[in-house]
């Protein structure tokens, strides 16, 4: 089977990210008035379904992952600021020696900063960082990129490795989230 030519996937991009665009204008101005004003009628969702489907993802339901894209990488930044500071030494030593004071530089929501501080590694992700960037606090701990998922998925580090040799994971029970709401399995 050949993939749709780019300029399709692009168009089907750029719909959703208009729709998007213009569905989060419209909420945040109470009026959709003068930001819709010239705008073809079918560019406009219609109803509060429309509205809705405007601004979910195709990708939220994609089972265990976390897609980190432009709304999770304004949500994390400061947290992900902390985390690539943590690639230079001087850094390292002074968060290491206090780790309270030097999170303090940070203005990070108070959840980030606790999951900072409890190494809750998939929260971390939940609010907005970056795997490449958390990693750098996981080094930091002495923990490997491959330990670090092997916590992640719960599996440990051995188990995680042999499934990676193996091929990696099985795609069996591992469906996107609508396809369980179809079989009501969820």
């Amino acid at each position: 089977m050949r993939a749709a030519p780019c300029s399709v996937h692009y168009s089907a991009t750029w719909a959703a990210f208009r729709r998007r665009t213009l569905a989060l204008l419209a909420l945040r101005n109470k009026s959709s008035d003068g930001i819709l004003a010239g705008l073809r009628p079918e560019m406009i969702p219609a109803n509060k379904e429309e509205w809705h489907m405007a601004l979910k993802k195709d990708y939220e339901d994609i089972p265990g992952t976390l897609v980190f894209d432009a709304d999770r990488g304004r949500e994390g930044y400061h947290l992900n600021q902390f985390c690539i500071s943590l690639r230079l030494q001087k850094n390292r030593d002074a968060f290491n020696a206090d780790e309270g004071a030097y999170l303090d530089r940070y203005p990070m929501t108070a959840e980030q900063r606790q999951a900072v501080v409890d190494r809750d590694w998939n929260r971390l992700l939940e609010l907005g960082g970056n795997i490449y960037y958390t990693s750098k606090l996981g080094a930091n701990d002495g923990i490997t990129f491959q330990q670090l998922a092997g916590l992640m998925t719960g599996m440990g580090n051995e188990a995680y490795r042999k499934m990676m040799v193996d091929g990696g994971r099985s795609p069996e029970g591992n469906r996107y989230q609508h396809e369980w709401d179809e079989k009501g399995e969820n």
